[in-house]
């Protein structure tokens, strides 16, 4: 019996070690939120199906409700009660509708920031002539070079960067940590060094806070820190919109698309799992490379 329990416990932590740790803070934020609506009651299809109405009639995206059942799906994971199609019908059904009318409702889109507006953003911190200027502008760089994720960007240490490359040990598509290394351009790397030399760094964490713009601290620089600094930058410089930590990985695709890669080119750059996320965001620039473009206008 103990050694059942302990088996089991070691197959949850596998469970939850299975998805990335932003996913697993929804999760549990989403069952908490379900536990409370429920009232004690025991969960239901129809209970199930009945909650994700409410949000959606709340005013939420269809995708905070396919949340709930994700969450919901994963916790039956967990408990080693996987849930089926049968288990889910009225849900399953509901979320259908809901994705049908929500379509339009959801997150306005992010604003790229592209090649041109990333290097007008770097030039403009780097003449702060201090350590948070310097360090703003590796982390733009080195984001928008290697199309990272917030989260990956500020999860790099020194020791993770080569003369030309960075190896990223974990990330949203890679959480085995097999570890994938990326080019990093010249420039890039120029005001990496820079930013080491000057903030006196030399192992552990790459992006640190910094206080009063020139007093580098231990501490990592935080997701949310990270994504202000990147905001305040390019307001410095005018760029208007909705600018986020996605807005250098965005901006990355358009350029690519731009420059004439290949949404595989994208995809394998940008370490997507299907095509389907770099084609939408290069949209409007893939259209121009599509064979009429190509053959009938000679674009």
């Amino acid at each position: 019996m103990i050694q059942d329990k302990i088996i089991s416990l070691k197959n949850k932590r596998l469970v939850e070690g299975s998805v990335a740790p932003n996913t697993l803070r929804n999760y549990q934020n989403t069952l908490c939120k379900l536990e409370a609506w429920l009232l004690e009651r025991p969960l239901s299809d129809l209970l199930l199906s009945e909650y994700v109405s409410k949000l959606y009639q709340e005013g939420k995206a269809p995708a905070t409700c396919e949340m709930v059942v994700k969450a919901v799906k994963w916790r039956a994971k967990i408990e080693g009660s996987p849930l089926d199609k049968k288990d889910t019908h009225f849900t399953d059904q509901t979320l259908k509708e809901i994705r049908r009318k929500g379509k339009d409702r959801g997150r306005k889109p992010v604003n790229g920031l592209e090649w041109e507006d990333v290097e007008k953003i770097c030039v403009r911190a780097e003449a702060d002539n201090t350590v948070a200027g310097l360090r703003d502008s590796a982390l733009i760089r080195l984001m928008s070079d290697c199309l990272l994720r917030i989260s990956e960007a500020v999860a790099i240490n020194i020791e993770d960067l080569t003369e030309s490359a960075l190896l990223i040990r974990n990330s949203k598509t890679d959480q085995e940590g097999h570890g994938e290394h990326k080019f990093v351009g010249e420039p890039t790397m120029q005001v990496i060094k820079r930013y080491i030399e000057v903030g006196a760094i030399n192992e552990g964490a790459l992006f640190r806070r910094v206080r009063f713009q020139q007093h580098v601290c231990p501490g990592r620089l935080s997701v949310n820190g990270a994504r202000a600094a990147i905001k305040r930058r390019a307001r410095e410089v005018g760029i208007e919109g909705f600018i986020s930590g996605h807005s250098l990985r965005v901006g990355s695709a358009v350029s690519l698309a731009k420059a004439g890669a290949s949404v595989v080119d994208m995809q394998v750059v940008g370490r997507w799992k299907s095509p389907q996320m770099p084609a939408y965001y290069a949209s409007t620039m893939l259209t121009e490379q599509e064979a009429i473009a190509r053959f009938k206008y000679k674009k």
